[in-house]
């Protein structure tokens, strides 16, 4: 009895997290665009920082690429600017995954609680002064909760504009296909 209560009373902080954070994500008045990687001036006007997004490919084979301990996406803030590194070495669409999770951890105003030491990423940021560095967020367990609002903001901002392109690809919304469709 006691275990099922607990699934409940989890499911339902749960829902409550998803219910919040859907209508934090419909409130933002998001752009027309077609990818979350074309997001960059949004995000950039609503934290009135500079946001670069930096992609490396990673590659076992290749003794110079990155080491195993390079995280696959990765958010560093410093003075001025905020980082976003993604792993372009895998599909297009689990890239835009990996950025929505860091534009959620953005959006969500995360902090960590155990932030990656900027010394410590693998020879990811080798251009970035580490004494610059204020914040490190890398992708980490998802039973954390603010790693689990990242995720979920991230797949709301996907689900968001995923849902606009498939509603301007309907037949009504394309002149030629109404046409052809009469």
């Amino acid at each position: 009895m006691w275990p099922r209560r607990r699934k409940r009373a989890a499911d339902h902080e749960a829902d409550e997290v998803e219910r919040r954070n859907r209508a934090f994500v419909d409130g933002l008045d998001l752009p027309d665009v077609d990818s979350v990687l074309d997001l960059v001036p949004f995000m950039e006007e609503r934290f009135d920082r500079s946001i670069r997004l930096m992609p490396f490919a990673s590659d076992p084979a290749d003794p110079d690429s990155l080491d195993a301990s390079a995280p696959c996406g990765l958010w560093l803030a410093t003075g001025d600017t905020d980082y976003v590194f993604y792993d372009t070495a895998i599909s297009r669409a689990h890239a835009e995954i990996i950025v929505g999770h860091e534009f959620g951890h953005m959006l969500g105003r995360h902090r960590g609680d155990t932030p990656l030491a900027a010394g410590n990423l693998g020879g990811l940021i080798t251009d970035i002064d580490p004494a610059t560095v204020q914040l490190v967020l890398g992708r980490t367990r998802y039973n954390e909760p603010q790693e689990f609002e990242a995720e979920l903001l991230g797949s709301l901002l996907q689900e968001r504009l995923t849902t606009r392109v498939r509603v301007a690809d309907t037949p009504e919304a394309d002149p030629i296909a109404r046409t052809l469709l009469r």
